[in-house]
């Protein structure tokens, strides 16, 4: 058997893949990310973009011929690659599927083809059951990883910040209630709201009329981030679509800070103790955080306890995994 065949690699399309480099690490696959250029809502550039995205992913697969590539669900040309090159080459894909394929109504036209490339891997890697149960009525196998578990360097220096810090982890996407949360910071000007995310997305309204215990951090370095979350009381982050998971909430909960999210079931089951559960509106927010800042301590004790069950879930829900591609590696030969 040729050992080159059996590599397995993460590859994605994608300029900041947290989760593919942690995925990868898990399962032993070498992260491989194409993003040539960024296109920033430019059409022809994203066209060009993806032409040349598509030549250097076929190189990368003719190179390395992996019998397991694992690969996102999103974008479409990307799936549609991988699927081509497994059926006419070998192997086999699993898609850590995302929800923005399933409930963001820009990418509802998609859905045809993300149910065509959910029904043909090898598995679906989803965050919640209903979207497993979803892909699963395609005929598609799925299994859940909602949040994952990440060893941080926690030797880290701390930040100076004021006592009462909170981060707001934002992308100021669609469903991120950034206006509710700036009407609560107004409520407590007592408390500094560490906002961090690309400030070239931001609502410019929104960063003019800021109140001034509300810091825009833009986007910050890996160390600076992780600075930041380590030295603040509480990381929060928010969405207005359900079965949506907050990779900023697992990254807290990994180096056991207290949480602050939207109150939908996926974050309800992977944070438990460790979060306050608020409504995506300023005077639920408000409420939350202060909640949070009066047991803080009983929300830190929560929060440790938390990381401990869920890193003990995700371990066999790894070994499930795999297990699974050791069943196509063994017989998978040229």
């Amino acid at each position: 058997m040729n050992n080159l065949r059996m590599k397995r690699i993460f590859l994605s399309w994608a300029a900041y893949p947290t989760r593919c480099q942690i995925l990868a690490d898990y399962f032993e696959a070498e992260n491989i990310q194409i993003f040539p250029f960024a296109s920033k809502g430019d059409m022809l550039k994203t066209i060009a973009r993806y032409f040349l995205s598509f030549f250097k992913t076929c190189l990368v697969l003719i190179q390395h011929r992996p019998a397991v590539i694992f690969t996102l669900n999103q974008p479409a040309p990307l799936v549609l690659t991988i699927y081509l090159f497994t059926k006419l080459v070998g192997g086999a894909y699993i898609l850590d599927s995302h929800s923005a394929p399933f409930n963001d109504p820009k990418l509802r036209w998609l859905l045809p083809a993300y149910r065509f490339f959910a029904s043909k891997a090898l598995l679906n890697i989803n965050t919640n059951s209903y979207h497993q149960k979803l892909v699963e009525s395609w005929g598609g196998k799925s299994i859940i990883i909602s949040d994952i578990p990440i060893e941080f360097n926690l030797k880290l220096p701390s930040v100076k910040v004021s006592p009462k810090s909170i981060a707001y982890v934002a992308s100021f996407d669609f469903d991120e209630p950034l206006q509710e949360v700036i009407a609560a910071a107004r409520q407590l000007p007592d408390v500094t709201f560490h906002v961090t995310g690309n400030l070239s997305r931001a609502p410019i309204h929104i960063i003019n009329a800021k109140p001034p215990n509300v810091i825009f951090e833009g986007f910050l370095s890996r160390n600076d981030f992780l600075r930041l979350i380590k030295s603040v009381k509480a990381v929060m982050t928010l969405t207005t679509r359900n079965y949506t998971m907050q990779r900023a909430g697992y990254e807290a909960l990994s180096l056991e800070k207290p949480i602050i999210t939207s109150d939908w079931p996926i974050l309800r089951e992977s944070f438990g103790g460790g979060a306050v559960f608020v409504q995506n509106r300023a005077d639920s927010i408000y409420n939350g955080i202060c909640e949070l800042l009066k047991n803080h301590h009983q929300y830190c004790q929560c929060i440790a306890i938390q990381r401990k069950e869920r890193k003990e879930a995700f371990d066999l829900t790894r070994n499930e995994i795999l297990s699974e591609i050791q069943k196509l590696e063994n017989g998978y030969s040229i």
